[in-house]
């Protein structure tokens, strides 16, 4: 996904949304209760694998219009403009104005990306990794399985549960899972509403049990067996920072796609490390 960011006279410089990053407020406890055990687990153990199963008919890559709010405790930003994702971490997206131009592009995957600003005539390039020291983006976001954040959609077997609790607030249960060898370390947590079989919010942990993300869906549609969220909504960041995705035009293929961008004629260019 991709991050704003600003430079200090406060212009738009092309930057990697890198987010599905929800924090609850310090003094908040965690929304579940005891574990479940017995037949209770077994059988959502079960529609876990169910709905993975689902998921593989459902295509590779998402493509669709973006609309993207930003605010913070200083300023509010709104962008629009067309998405491209394929999964594991394929992206790109291209930002317009009003009269449907191209402003910014940007593509890339969880390793490097590329940007091109329209109006400063300038071509960046640069590692991920990278990115994320310099911006200060949590490894359990940069490492993390982006394409499940973006669909909604689990990826994870019911053989690597941990814990299976019920929500405090009744909404449905909430679904743990240690992160795998490629992540970094922490856990994911999934609240399923298990009628409607439909994810309606994911935490994430780091390493040291603090929770540094949550995502929250809604407005789903469904293409065929397929679901996916129209809204994503991502708050209580660092920094009181908010975001919301908003799509629309949602259109799911089969095909897993690479995204890069060329880097246009006359165009000022920058390599980051």
């Amino acid at each position: 996904m991709f991050l704003i960011n600003s430079n200090k006279s406060g212009r738009l410089t092309p930057g990697l949304i890198l987010l599905t990053t929800l924090t609850f407020s310090g003094c908040a406890g965690k929304p579940w209760t005891i574990p479940l055990d017995g037949d209770r687990y077994n059988e959502t153990s079960q529609l876990v694998d169910s709905l993975i199963l689902d998921n593989r008919s459902c295509g590779q890559s998402l493509d669709g219009d973006l609309a993207l709010f930003y605010a913070d405790p200083l300023e509010k930003k709104a962008l629009g403009g067309y998405l491209r994702f394929s999964m594991p971490g394929s992206f790109k997206f291209v930002v317009t104005n009003p009269f449907g131009q191209t402003v910014l592009a940007i593509a890339g995957d969880q390793k490097s990306y590329q940007a091109v600003s329209v109006p400063e005539q300038k071509y960046l390039a640069g590692s991920i990794r990278s990115f994320g020291l310099r911006h200060d983006i949590p490894a359990e976001i940069l490492g993390g399985p982006w394409g499940e954040w973006l669909t909604g959609r689990n990826l994870r077997p019911g053989n690597t549960i941990s814990t299976i609790r019920e929500d405090k607030n009744s909404r449905g249960l909430w679904i743990s899972f240690h992160h795998s060898k490629i992540e970094p370390a922490g856990m994911s947590h999934l609240l399923l509403e298990p009628v409607s079989k439909l994810p309606l919010s994911r935490i994430l942990e780091n390493g040291e049990g603090r929770i540094v993300a949550e995502v929250t869906y809604g407005d789903w549609i469904h293409q065929g067996e397929c679901q996916q969220p129209q809204e994503i909504n991502i708050t209580g960041l660092d920094y009181g920072i908010d975001i919301r995705l908003k799509f629309s035009n949602v259109r799911l293929t089969g095909d897993a796609k690479q995204y890069t961008l060329p880097v246009p004629p006359g165009y000022i260019q920058q390599h980051m490390p």
